[in-house]
């Protein structure tokens, strides 16, 4: 056995000073585990606001999920304008064909665009509506 300098069989003088060193040795130890368990503590913490913002930027009020909805519904909206825009181009050209002054000196247009599309008859007329069976 190789003796090492400064030390001594035990029950020596040193044996003291080792138990001392272990003792230390032990605190600091205990401190290096309160750092680890705080830089622990510190992760978990950042991990989980992470997870908190990503659940709020995908399903919060001003979420991506609501920003494809809200994107979707405008996409809806354009296309029943276009459609409202076709109707009335379509409408103001029947008017045209009409002539300027044929809505005021015959009533028949109106009256026919009035029962056709609001279903309205005269006060000596009964109207049946006569509904078609849905295609399921």
């Amino acid at each position: 056995m190789k003796k090492i300098p400064g030390r001594t069989a035990p029950g020596k003088p040193c044996d003291t000073i080792d138990s001392r060193v272990s003792a230390s040795y032990r605190a600091e130890r205990a401190r290096g585990a309160d750092v680890g368990l705080r830089r622990k503590a510190a992760v978990l913490t950042c991990v989980i606001a992470i997870i908190a913002f990503v659940l709020g930027a995908l399903f919060g009020d001003r979420g991506i999920l609501h920003l494809i909805d809200k994107r979707k519904r405008a996409e809806r909206l354009e296309m029943d304008i276009a459609r409202l825009d076709a109707e009335n181009r379509r409408l103001a050209a029947e008017i045209q064909a009409l002539g300027p002054d044929a809505l005021k000196n015959d009533p028949r247009p109106i009256e026919a665009l009035a029962r056709e599309q609001l279903g309205l008859a005269r006060p000596d007329e009964t109207v049946f509506l006569i509904e078609k069976p849905d295609a399921r």
